[in-house]
């Protein structure tokens, strides 16, 4: 009886086999997008974030009081993701508590009336005004708010900001003979930015 059981057992011992398979995916590739505020078509590309560039086409000399030119600023997004932006300013030289900033977004400027006259008029036509008729701080510490809430910007597409700069019509009989320049600073974040 005992080898029974053996011969038995021995049946019952065998290979087993189990079959098995695998399989894997790859991702693409992920790439972070660019941020790429520009002025005028200027400070394109990586190199130049935080570039600044100088536009000797808005000036008025010999002003006085009453007169004002209006000059177009391109604000375009020359990046790969959408962008929102703000801008801020300040005026410094001994002219600077006798002028007056308005800043239109979505604008394009608009210039009449001669030297000879005195009536040069600045115009901003359309758009949205986020600045008006305001004296601009005298540093960028002090900088004083010229565009906000803040603005949309789509990939490959611009808007147009339009900025007078007015010498007050009572500005100080002190104030001849003085000048001031403007320096404008347009923050850009990306699109969904807290």
């Amino acid at each position: 009886m005992l080898s029974l059981g053996i011969v038995a057992g021995l049946g019952a011992v065998g290979t087993l086999a189990y079959w098995t398979d695998d399989a894997t995916i790859t991702s693409g590739s992920f790439s972070s997008g660019t941020l790429d505020v520009t002025l005028n078509d200027e400070l394109a590309g990586p190199a130049n974030n935080g570039g600044t560039i100088a536009d000797t086409g808005f000036t008025l000399s010999d002003m006085i009081p009453g007169e004002s030119m209006a000059r177009t600023v391109k604000v375009a997004n020359a990046g790969s993701i959408g962008l929102t932006y703000t801008a801020k300013a300040f005026n410094t030289g001994g002219l600077s508590p006798g002028l007056r900033w308005t800043v239109v977004a979505g604008s394009t400027a608009g210039n009449s009336g001669s030297p000879a006259a005195g009536n040069r008029t600045g115009s901003c036509s359309p758009g949205e005004t986020t600045a008006s008729n305001v004296t601009l701080g005298t540093s960028e510490g002090a900088a004083s708010t010229v565009v906000a809430p803040t603005r949309s910007i789509l990939v490959e597409s611009f808007e147009n900001v339009c900025v007078i700069a007015k010498l007050e019509s009572g500005a100080a009989n002190a104030l001849q003979g003085t000048s001031a320049s403007a320096t404008f600073i347009f923050n850009a974040t990306q699109v969904g930015a807290p």
